[in-house]
């Protein structure tokens, strides 16, 4: 009837209580003479049973709507996939290097064949992770002269090498699919061979010919990588019954970036009187292992793979030019800026590898390498005459100093400790970007979204080239006035806020500037009368604001200090 009253069902509410409810809300329409609400009523056990069913079927529904997106999907996998169609190549995990030393205390020369194994530790147990490095190539040591070993270098990449794995045998189809035995396989070290014919590692098939002897990779989510042949087009087709082999590197990831005087184990090859080290040599060759890198993040990947569908494998606008280069394998975080089309300034970091050296200025050894590599992908992309520059990014170090108050019921220490990791994390180079700008506002919500945590204050965001430290040389005190001399000129100005440490216990605290000269200043104190004195000690200026970079900025964590009250303490 057109008068009749038709409950409304709220289609957005979906758990099981609503559903729950909604039901229960449809029964005096379609079964009046159900009065019965009681739960040990078997309609409404009925009832409850959909209701669960619904719950369910909701979650699922929701589930697999999340992961048909880029910017909503959970799973590794689906991510993976997805890039895929967009044609974007995560960056895979790759291999460390360093700088090997053998010695020789023997009185006969020794040559260390390429690919000998060293590692960090004998073995790898509970308490030891074994790191194995191989040599690159073959080198002679020469025999012990006197008291003096004989000595010579070589370079070593982490990992192991598989050599001639045989993968499978061709069936003659296109598109043919193998995977590799081992999982943690370094992707650029992959060579096929069939037939005697050594197959090329491309990034993208169609870029080739039909006749190109050339493969292509895949890496899933569960680590385990496939070799992936073309279809007479795009790539050859293996021959029909040729069986296929594969030598690679397995290894790879962060963990191979050791420090100094830690590899000391001859693994393979092992000869009396020959022992190995990674030890220092140089400013330039530290023995320290670098490189190495984890497989892109998840996170990452979100960002990076719609940016290669942007520039449709050209680079016309500017914003193209950094989409292009986030494109090259190795590649994290892009930017792009000129003054004029015809000169383009390209900065990007390398992923893994902060792309320059302990200074913060000289380029590292990966970010050279990879520009290579970077400028070689641009040549038929970029519009001719015009030059692109290669730079590394800067870092900017970021300061934050805040006090939090605990709630009854947490511990102390722990809640101090979340609150230091969620900042750090806010600082990850995965959650910051060139030209980055950090507000106020996104410390309080991740120092806020920590359990535990009552309140907080910030009392110092700043970068640490405008962080204003200086030394105090002189003190007094008059008529409740406090004033302080600094070793140099100071910029502090009237209202400042600033930490004085390490004069002394009346001196020192949290105060308000009230007047400057060009090397004082003052502050109200309410104390006894202290005569100009001779001093040591610092004040700091506590500086509040967002930390604003530029466009070849990327900001970093560098001082993390807290104080916490309340809560638990024991």
């Amino acid at each position: 009837m057109a008068d009749k009253y038709i409950p409304q069902v709220d289609y957005t509410s979906r758990d099981y209580t609503s559903i729950r409810e909604d039901l229960i809300a449809l029964i005096p329409e379609y079964a009046p003479t159900w009065t019965n609400r009681d739960p040990a009523d078997f309609g409404m056990t009925i009832l409850e049973a959909v209701a669960y069913m619904g719950d369910l079927l909701n979650y699922y529904i929701d589930r697999s709507a999340n992961e048909a997106f880029l910017a909503t999907a959970s799973q590794r996998e689906n991510v993976l996939q997805i890039a895929k169609l967009l044609g974007y190549i995560p960056t895979a995990s790759s291999a460390s290097a360093c700088t090997l030393t053998f010695q020789n205390s023997s009185a006969s020369s020794i040559t260390v064949p390429a690919l000998t194994r060293v590692a960090t530790s004998a073995v790898a147990s509970a308490t030891s992770n074994q790191i194995i490095f191989e040599t690159d190539s073959a080198i002679t040591v020469p025999a012990k002269v006197g008291l003096v070993n004989g000595s010579a270098t070589v370079t070593a990449t982490q990992g192991v090498t598989v050599s001639n794995e045989k993968i499978g045998t061709s069936n003659g189809q296109v598109n043919q699919q193998y995977k590799l035995a081992n999982t943690n396989v370094i992707s650029k070290s992959i060579s096929i061979t069939i037939s005697g014919i050594n197959y090329q590692n491309v990034s993208y098939l169609i870029d080739y010919q039909g006749y190109d002897p050339v493969f292509s990779t895949y890496l899933n989510a569960s680590g385990e990588t496939y070799v992936i042949f073309g279809d007479n087009i795009s790539g050859r087709v293996p021959p029909t019954n040729a069986d296929i082999f594969a030598t690679y590197r397995v290894g790879g990831g962060a963990e191979g970036n050791v420090a100094a005087n830690t590899i000391k184990y001859i693994l393979t090859n092992t000869v009396s009187g020959l022992s190995v080290n990674n030890q220092y040599i140089s400013s330039s060759v530290t023995g320290a292992a670098s490189g190495g890198a984890d497989a892109e993040s998840t996170d990452s990947i979100r960002t990076n793979a719609p940016l290669s569908v942007r520039a449709l494998n050209r680079a016309v606008s500017l914003a193209d030019y950094s989409s292009l280069v986030i494109q090259v394998t190795g590649v994290a975080k892009a930017i792009s800026t000129a003054d004029v089309y015809s000169s383009v300034t390209v900065y990007f970091a390398p992923y893994g590898d902060k792309g320059v050296q302990i200074d913060g200025v000289t380029p590292s050894t990966v970010f050279n390498t990879l520009s290579t590599e970077v400028k070689k992908y641009l040549i038929d992309k970029i519009p001719a005459n015009t030059t692109v520059t290669l730079q590394p990014p800067t870092y900017v170090d970021v300061n934050v100093t805040a006090n939090i108050t605990v709630l009854p019921q947490y511990r102390q220490l722990l809640v101090q400790s979340a609150v230091k990791a969620i900042i750090n994390e806010l600082l990850q180079f995965d959650n910051v970007a060139f030209g980055d700008r950090l507000t106020i506002q996104d410390f309080y919500t991740a120092i806020r979204s920590v359990p535990g945590v009552a309140y907080a204050t910030i009392t110092k965001l700043v970068r640490d080239d405008s962080d204003l430290t200086y030394t105090i040389t002189n003190k007094a005190l008059t008529a409740n006035v406090a004033t302080l001399t600094t070793s140099a000129t100071h910029a502090l100005t009237v209202g400042s806020t600033v930490a004085v440490t390490g004069v002394d216990n009346t001196f020192n605290g949290t105060f308000v500037v009230t007047a400057v000269t060009s090397n004082t200043f003052s502050y109200a104190l309410v104390a006894g009368t202290v005569s100009s004195t001779a001093s040591s000690g610092s004040v700091n200026k506590l500086t509040i604001g967002d930390v604003i970079c530029d466009i070849q900025e990327i900001p970093q964590a560098k001082t993390i200090t807290l104080t916490a009250v309340g809560g638990v303490s024991s």
